[in-house]
């Protein structure tokens, strides 16, 4: 199969100044005396020490060890923390913790979920902002301003009228607005799973090599971390996530994939346009996926690119 004319990590060089915009599918705020150690007790990832600025990407899980969904949780002080994710919806994820709060002084307040603009690090340099740490958030007039350890600019905007704000800088600065398939690409360029649609609720963390950014494996249990632990020491995952490419515009997804042998492989998760291809990530068996490998599904036809999380790119996109 041909290569792409312009691949979307050369695009995302050439576009220099950027920003992505989206309203985040979770922003809710756990506080309380007992937030700190509940959340510690429920999230993947280490939260230790409870510092304000602090920031912390990992997954939450059920009692089997699969992923109910993703956040970046803020913390804003030792006993009231923000938690954020672009997709796994913010509903799911609070019923999710009111199941296991016991007698936990622990309360859920929800949030108007706002808005966050993703910027390359030209936009942010160009701004002038004050930046932070990787890990940490800093508060800027009219905003907060994210960089968790996978090196990505957040920058949350709590009113429509903010967000115009700091859309009229970025046009002053002349930053361009992208796409989402645009985005998408880059994500992939930079070996990111998208959570819950590249790895969800049939997943488990492993398959999604979400072990070196989204666990740890040192802090003491949480929810799942049995599971996760004993996936983790016993071997590796039997299913992977991989990239495909393929002619044409993007298909309708999720969607089932077969081998030559009409045998089921796997599924495509996501797909985004690019001129006249489309690239996307699949879950494949691995006994199966080897780069090279030719897919189908009734009129699509797609090829197996490589691992998503071949060579990451330190997580990330810009």
């Amino acid at each position: 199969m041909s290569e792409y004319p312009l691949e979307p990590s050369e695009l995302g060089h050439k576009l220099g100044k950027y920003f992505y915009q989206y309203r985040p599918a979770a922003n809710f705020l756990v506080k309380d005396e007992d937030a700190a150690e509940f959340l510690q007790s429920q999230f993947s990832n280490e939260l230790r020490p409870f510092e304000s600025s602090k920031c912390t990407y990992g997954l939450w899980l059920n009692v089997k060890g699969k992923v109910v969904g993703d956040s970046i949780v803020l913390c804003e002080d030792a006993s009231s923390f923000r938690v954020l994710s672009e997709c796994s919806k913010g509903d799911l994820l609070a019923a999710h913790m009111q199941r296991h709060i016991i007698a936990d002084d622990v309360l859920i307040e929800h949030s108007d979920p706002g808005y966050i603009f993703e910027l390359s690090t030209e936009a942010v340099e160009a701004l002038g902002l004050t930046l932070p740490q990787a890990g940490h958030f800093t508060r800027l007039e009219g905003g907060t301003l994210i960089k968790a350890l996978d090196n990505r600019y957040r920058l949350l905007i709590s009113s429509s009228s903010g967000k115009d704000a700091w859309i009229a800088k970025f046009m002053a600065i002349e930053c361009k607005d992208i796409s989402e398939a645009d985005f998408g690409l880059r994500r992939i360029t930079a070996g990111i799973p998208l959570i819950p649609r590249e790895i969800g609720s049939t997943d488990f963390p492993g398959e999604g090599e979400l072990e070196r950014d989204a666990i740890s494996f040192t802090k003491g249990c949480y929810l799942g971390q049995e599971v996760v632990a004993r996936m983790h020491n016993i071997g590796k995952a039997h299913r992977r996530l991989f990239v495909l490419e393929g002619h044409g515009t993007p298909p309708e997804i999720p969607l089932n994939l077969y081998n030559s042998d009409k045998k089921l492989v796997g599924e495509l998760r996501s797909a985004y346009k690019n001129s006249g291809f489309w690239r996307g990530v699949a879950i494949l068996k691995t006994r199966f996926a080897t780069t090279g490998l030719e897919l189908q599904n009734e009129n699509m036809d797609a090829v197996v690119i490589n691992p998503l999380r071949e060579n990451p790119k330190n997580g990330s996109i810009l």
